[in-house]
């Protein structure tokens, strides 16, 4: 199941809002290659807390393996402007009301596995069509260099639009254009086995 809701709305999803929290705290403790960008951790910051930010999770039958993401307009405060810019020569500033900044992507799911990928697919699908529907054109995010063979194994690369280090580790801005032909590729990975 995919929920979505904004910080004031999560009193609504209250187990899914801590169950996003902890898996936030799940992956970043997996992949301490973020470990140079955040301190302590990255439950919940005040991006979350100030700029009443847009979640996506997906959660499968269990209701205790989820992925998700927040989303926030690059019109105010990001991720990338607030914390990762110094990380990266020549970043740049992107503010338009036609980008969104996906942050805090997690997931507790195994992505090597058919049913780990298809959760990770629900919740990409949704970012998609909620963009989509919003007339938003592109998606920024910040991301492990490591990472792009999970991307490529969605066939949804980012364009990297600059790279930088931190903590030892290669990082990229990366951006995705929303399409509707992107979009049905990603309802057809889900028709075939991966």
């Amino acid at each position: 199941m995919v929920y979505e809701f904004s910080y004031k709305e999560r009193e609504q999803y209250f187990s899914v809002y801590e169950k996003m929290l902890a898996s936030r705290e799940y992956f970043f403790e997996w992949h301490p290659e973020w470990h140079g960008a955040f301190e302590p951790t990255p439950a919940e910051d005040d991006l979350d807390r100030l700029y009443n930010p847009f979640y996506i999770v997906a959660v499968d039958d269990t209701e205790e393996i989820i992925a998700s993401v927040r989303i926030l307009p690059t019109t105010g405060p990001t991720l990338l402007r607030q914390k990762f810019a110094r990380f990266f020569k020549a970043c740049p500033d992107i503010i338009s009301p036609d980008v969104w900044e996906a942050s805090y992507f997690s997931t507790t799911a195994d992505t090597s596995l058919p049913a780990g990928r298809s959760l990770v697919v629900d919740m990409l699908k949704a970012v998609y069509e909620c963009a989509f529907s919003s007339g938003v054109s592109q998606i920024i995010g910040t991301y492990p260099r490591s990472k792009l063979r999970l991307y490529r194994r969605l066939n949804c690369s980012p364009v990297s639009v600059c790279s930088g280090d931190i903590n030892g580790q290669e990082f990229c801005v990366g951006v995705w254009d929303i399409t509707p032909l992107l979009l049905r590729h990603l309802v057809e990975l889900q028709l075939r086995p991966f």
